[in-house]
Parts: structure tokens; C-alpha cells; sequence
């Protein structure tokens, strides 16, 4: 009974080993594999992941799409013309970028700027085109319905909520919503997420090095 129990032990430990030296090459594997992938503030999409098209209306009234997104890298955000401090400041930080890409970059290069409004209720195309410009004239404002919004935001997992304030009784609202920044490559596929808060230099460097991949 005690060889038995001894042979069962060891069957036991040996096991152990087997799956302990598995996770540890699994681990180092993964390393060295990470060593080879682009090194961001964010999430590096290795698989450029493709989304469906969308209809939206730009801050100069005219048709946008994904069509419009190939052929040039394209920094994607979602906000609204209404908020508070995450929008202003990711919008001054990427005119920032912007402008410090301009002087490294040839035009080609350059990214275009899109900022899409999760409060269709207040961001009219007038609204949105005054923000946008305020910020850069480069940078494009889009807009569309409720469900054409929600959608949007199902595919790329952003997450919004409007938030009553005040008393609640006189209709104003704040909306929190996911602030990381999508890039998509000229293919209009997803490329990497990158994570909040922003920073220029952080995302000059981050766009350079997905650049150069």
C-alpha cells in the first residue's frame, strides 16, 4: 500500500513538473514574442481587426465613412463638444502631437484626427465643426443618430452613460465614456489602442514606432 502511495506521489510530482515546466516555457515564449512586438502606451493589435462600415455625417455636413479612413492612418476618439476635462485635454494633446509630427513627418505620414460625438442630442454639425477647429483645423468632428452611434460603439467596445446633474429636474447631463484613442492603419483596421491619459510625446513616440513596424 506504501509503494503504491509512494508510485501515486510521484505521479503526482511528476505531473506538477509537467505542467509547471509547460507555463514557465509558456511564459518565457511569451516574453521573447513580446519582445518582438511594437512596445506602446496601449494595446498593439498584432491581427489588424476589420469592422463594418458606417454612415456618419462629418463637422462640414459631408458623407463620412470608412472609405474616408483608407489610405492614411487615422487617431479615432469618441467625446462630446459638452465635456468637461477628458475631451479638451486629449484634443489639446493631440494638436500637440500634431504639430510635432508635422515638423518629422511628410504629409502622407500625417494622421488625421477624428473625434466622433456620443451626445448626438447637442452636437449639432455647427457645434462640432466650432469645437473641432478650435482645437486644430486639421481634425474632423463626426456625428450621426442614436443607433448609428450605438453600434459604433458596440464594435469597438466603447462604453458611454449619460449622467443627470444638477437636481435632475432641468435636463442637463454629463456623459462618461471610454477615452483610449483607436488607430487604424490605411486599411481601416484597427491597429492598436491607445491608453488614457494622453500625452504628446507619448503618442508622437507611440505613432512613430507602430509606423516603422
Amino acid at each position: 500500500m506504501t509503494h503504491l502511495s509512494n508510485q501515486k506521489k510521484l505521479f503526482v510530482l511528476s505531473l506538477l513538473f509537467i505542467v509547471l515546466f509547460g507555463l514557465a516555457y509558456f511564459y518565457m515564449k511569451r516574453e521573447v514574442d513580446n519582445d518582438r512586438e511594437i512596445k506602446i502606451d496601449g494595446v498593439y493589435v498584432s491581427k489588424p481587426t476589420a469592422i463594418q462600415n458606417f454612415q456618419l455625417t462629418d463637422n462640414h455636413g459631408q458623407s463620412f465613412d470608412k472609405a474616408k479612413m483608407r489610405g492614411k492612418w487615422t487617431m479615432l476618439f469618441f467625446g462630446f463638444t459638452n465635456c468637461g476635462m477628458v475631451c479638451p485635454t486629449t484634443m489639446s494633446e493631440l494638436n500637440k502631437m500634431y504639430g510635432k509630427l508635422s515638423k518629422e513627418l511628410p504629409n502622407k505620414e500625417l494622421p488625421q484626427v477624428v473625434l466622433i460625438s456620443v451626445d448626438p442630442q447637442r452636437d449639432t454639425v455647427e457645434k462640432i465643426n466650432a469645437y473641432v477647429n478650435a482645437f486644430n483645423p486639421h481634425f474632423i468632428g463626426l456625428r450621426g443618430d442614436e443607433s448609428q452611434i450605438a453600434n459604433l460603439k458596440k464594435e469597438l467596445h466603447i462604453v458611454s452613460a449619460k449622467m443627470q446633474t444638477g437636481d435632475g429636474k432641468n435636463g442637463h447631463y454629463t456623459i462618461n465614456h471610454s477615452a483610449e484613442i483607436m488607430l487604424f492603419n490605411p486599411d481601416a483596421k484597427l491597429q492598436a489602442f491607445l491608453s488614457y491619459p494622453h500625452q504628446a510625446d507619448q503618442l508622437v513616440l507611440d505613432y512613430k514606432n507602430i509606423l516603422g513596424a
